[in-house]
């Protein structure tokens, strides 16, 4: 996953269109307990069981989107899913739409998908429906457990755009005992779309694609979090004594370079402040108060040298310094190597009036 990614704990939201569409499927005539083990602020699992009278299960990681998910009438937990107890065959429905990564390991490294799919798929009862979205290619990954353990399985593509952008698909199935022979057909049926098949090949998910899932009754589940409260320890960590004791190490005290100095600073020092960032920051009274940010930029000279009928081309590379100053009143200018504009040209370039700082 991307660091963009992680930062979000690989939170890609359901788009609504698609939850709309998870919904036409599902004939929910009966109380029964529902679970999303990745909730986030639960507007997916709200979507995918719309006017069905059914409690509401969500566990999120995330403190903020499990607040969210909770002021939304859905009993949350925020915590981990792996450090999550929930006594087995307690749900008729699971909505699974796990973070699309790999585990961080020493060996293994299995995909979560799988990893989520086989820790949650013993919540659900017998009879309960199962609904996974994965990207197509993360398929084959979940094919051992859905074969064993899932029937009527149904596999459709999404159409949103950003479902599209993730390849999403979305799998149907109906919690079984299965052996024998009915394993091998599964596992045949799943191969031939995430094996031999192709995204762009699959059902588009569409009311009416195939008979509805009938959402089996169930009675009120019960989770226990045996995790640690990850965001109550980290409120209480800079309180503690041994963080004092490491903080110099993991977080040592920024230098801060002030005053002037002794003797007249030559060129070969000032280029190392500058670069250094040792020079930036905010300067100068009134009209004239400006932000500073040096930078080095590498230039590259070619030229060309003959021997005889051929040409050898040489690359030259040099660093040199480049200031750009912003002004109180829009102004910006950069300084560089090049020799200075005529007088008739301006150094500086102003910014319009409605982006001036």
């Amino acid at each position: 996953m991307r660091s963009a990614a992680r930062l979000k704990m690989g939170y890609y939201p359901l788009p609504e269109s698609e939850g709309k569409k998870l919904r036409a499927f599902l004939f929910c005539a009966n109380q029964a307990s529902v679970i999303d083990p990745c909730v986030g602020q639960g507007t997916a699992l709200q979507l995918v069981t719309s006017d069905a009278s059914v409690r509401r299960y969500g566990i999120e990681l995330d403190a903020e989107r499990a607040r969210i998910a909770s002021s939304k009438g859905i009993e949350t937990i925020q915590g981990n899913t792996f450090d999550t107890i929930v006594k087995p065959e307690s749900f008729s429905l699971l909505y699974l739409n796990p973070p699309y990564d790999s585990e961080i390991g020493t060996i293994g490294n299995r995909r979560m998908e799988a990893v989520f799919l086989e820790h949650t798929y013993r919540w659900l009862r017998l009879e309960g429906v199962l609904i996974l979205v994965i990207p197509f290619e993360r398929l084959h990954d979940c094919t051992g457990i859905l074969s064993s353990h899932f029937t009527s399985l149904n596999v459709f593509r999404m159409t949103d755009p950003d479902s599209v952008q993730y390849r999403q698909i979305a799998v149907f199935g109906v919690r079984r005992e299965v052996r024998g022979s009915a394993i091998e057909n599964n596992k045949r049926q799943l191969h031939s779309v995430c094996l031999y098949g192709s995204f762009l090949e699959l059902a588009d998910l569409q009311p009416g694609a195939c008979a509805p899932y009938s959402v089996p009754p169930s009675e009120d589940a019960t989770l226990n979090y045996l995790g640690l409260p990850y965001d109550l320890l980290e409120d209480l960590l800079p309180q503690s004594g041994a963080w004092k004791q490491v903080v110099p190490l993991l977080m040592p005290r920024e230098d801060v370079g002030t005053g002037r100095p002794i003797t007249p600073l030559h060129g070969g020092h000032v280029g190392l402040l500058c670069t250094a960032g040792l020079l930036n920051g905010v300067f100068g009274d009134g009209e004239n108060r400006h932000i500073a940010r040096w930078r080095s930029v590498k230039h590259v000279t070619t030229f060309v040298e003959e021997d005889g009928d051929a040409q050898i081309i040489h690359h030259r590379e040099r660093w040199t310094n480049e200031l750009r100053l912003v002004y109180a009143d829009g102004r910006t200018l950069k300084l560089t190597e090049t020799p200075a504009k005529k007088e008739d040209e301006g150094d500086g370039e102003c910014t319009p009036a409605a982006r001036a700082a």
